[in-house]
């Protein structure tokens, strides 16, 4: 998906609460990267530890800083309250995860 964010989130970034940001499936990173040079507080969650470690590269690359977890949606816990915005661009779940 290269390095921009996703285009929805770059045209509605200045609408959305401020604080801790939470990145669902976000692979290489674009949005969390995006959002954190925004201003938030960003949590990248993704299976793939590759992924991953191309978001770290490019927070680097950014001057930013991610906090980043690999870890599978089915097993990962959500805990109530704690983010102030959740971002899922493009997340392939079954039905049962996206509740």
């Amino acid at each position: 998906y290269g390095e921009r964010a996703n285009d929805f989130l770059i045209e509605t970034q200045s609408r959305l609460p401020r604080g801790r940001a939470l990145c669902l499936a976000e692979g290489e990173g674009r949005n969390a990267v995006y959002l954190a040079e925004n201003g938030f507080e960003v949590t990248a969650v993704d299976m793939s530890p590759v992924g991953l470690s191309k978001a770290k590269e490019l927070d680097r690359q950014r001057g930013v800083r991610l906090t980043t977890v690999v870890a599978n949606l089915a097993d990962f816990p959500l805990e109530p309250g704690y983010w102030d915005l959740i971002v899922s661009v493009w997340a392939h779940t079954p039905s049962f995860l996206r509740r």
